[in-house]
């Protein structure tokens, strides 16, 4: 199965460590999507042109999940697979396991893969390894990370872009989630443990206390809207979901 890899950019040099960990996979049947908004940074627009990206966009965007959905317009795989610019991939075969686990099983969604969450000297500082990911679990308020999952672009038809506009490019992935569960109440998405995706940490919706505090309301305002059961605990139990990352509990 084709893969797209979605990547929004501005002005990160560390994409050079993403695009090289892609390009290691063993696994090859593949594209590049990078969507750059706009980067003046004269490093940047190198690596550009010393890697093979199958479909570049420098023009300007709106913030990270509207660059996001530029993305996935302009996929034409079997799996989208969304990865920011800092992040990369543990080992050359994730790929390629995916592709194994979908050929395998071709009534699965998706895959997801663990994460590791780095800080700037690649110090792990959380851990994300799920023993499984259901629709159950996240309208519960236990969510994977978005960029650990490969998912069939039919699913990205179903639910639509991110409203990057309501949320002000915060915990849009989280809100598309929850959405996706309620859509599809059975999500097939199986879990590899043995490769993750490392990530530097402070993303859109954890770079600050006013950020965190904003996705905190917002998905609990969207729970309440959608008329969860036990709506009201929902981001609670979202926040307390990641207490257990911190200590290595799988969930």
């Amino acid at each position: 199965m084709k893969i797209s890899v979605v990547i929004p950019n501005f002005n990160d040099c560390r994409i050079k460590r993403t695009l090289t960990s892609i390009y290691s996979q063993t696994y090859k049947n593949y594209e590049i999507i990078v969507v750059d908004g706009l980067s003046n940074n004269k490093l940047v627009l190198d690596i550009y042109h010393n890697y093979d990206i199958d479909i570049l966009i420098h023009e300007k965007d709106h913030g990270l999940f509207d660059a996001l959905n530029k993305g996935v317009l302009k996929a034409s795989g079997d799996l989208i697979y969304l990865m920011g610019a800092d992040d990369f991939l543990s080992d050359e075969t994730v790929f390629e396991k995916v592709n194994q686990a979908f050929e395998t099983d071709r009534q699965l969604d998706g895959v997801c893969i663990g994460c590791e969450f780095v800080n700037a000297n690649g110090q792990v500082i959380r851990t994300w390894h799920p023993r499984t990911v259901s629709s159950k679990k996240i309208l519960l308020g236990i969510y994977p990370p978005h960029f650990s999952l490969f998912l069939k672009k039919d699913l990205y038809w179903l639910v639509g872009s991110f409203d990057y506009e309501k949320t002000d490019n915060i915990a849009a992935d989280t809100l598309w989630l929850m959405d996706l569960a309620l859509k599809k109440t059975n999500l097939n998405i199986q879990v590899i443990s043995d490769v993750h995706l490392k990530m530097e940490y402070g993303g859109t919706s954890t770079g600050s206390i006013r950020r965190i505090i904003k996705a905190f309301i917002l998905v609990h305002r969207h729970a309440k809207q959608k008329q969860l059961p036990f709506w009201f605990m929902h981001s609670f139990i979202k926040s307390l979901s990641k207490v257990f990352q911190f200590i290595r509990v799988k969930i």
